[in-house]
């Protein structure tokens, strides 16, 4: 480079050199709101985790309870059978010294048939629900 201002500077073979440095401010805010963004993403991977482990514990518990509820209502038929029993006998012994009709002894069968039949649908809800505790708390694969 060269200059020449006549009465005041003559400069012959000058060089010039520098260094740059370049920062986008706005790099500043838009790295502060990546931080709070996944900050906010880890906080709601978070509930959602705790969420989903209240849904487990809901869902097994709701089973158990359902496991428990078929297993009342087994011992609730199995009284009840015995119960019909006993009236069929009575009934029985009724008819056969005829005090009773055939009607009301064809009744007495007829409740004990239905208790028998509610005692065996007991067991087998009550085996279903076992078989779905079973599922929700992972034991039973299938």
């Amino acid at each position: 480079m060269a200059a020449n201002i006549p009465n005041f500077l003559t400069v012959t073979n000058a060089v010039n050199a520098g260094v740059g440095i370049q920062y986008n401010l706005a790099n500043l805010w838009k790295s502060n709101a990546v931080l709070k963004q996944s900050r906010a993403r880890e906080t709601q991977l978070s509930a959602s985790k705790e969420l989903l482990m209240d849904g487990i514990k809901l869902e097994i518990n709701r089973d158990y309870q359902n496991a428990f509820v078929a297993k009342k209502k087994i011992e609730v038929y199995e009284k009840s059978e015995r119960q019909a029993e006993e009236n069929y006998r009575i009934t029985k012994n009724k008819f056969d010294n005829s005090l009773v009709t055939i009607t009301e002894l064809l009744d007495a069968n007829v409740a004990l048939l239905s208790t028998k039949i509610n005692v065996l649908n007991a067991k087998a809800d009550a085996a279903l629900a076992y078989r779905k505790l079973l599922e929700t708390t992972g034991v039973l694969y299938q």
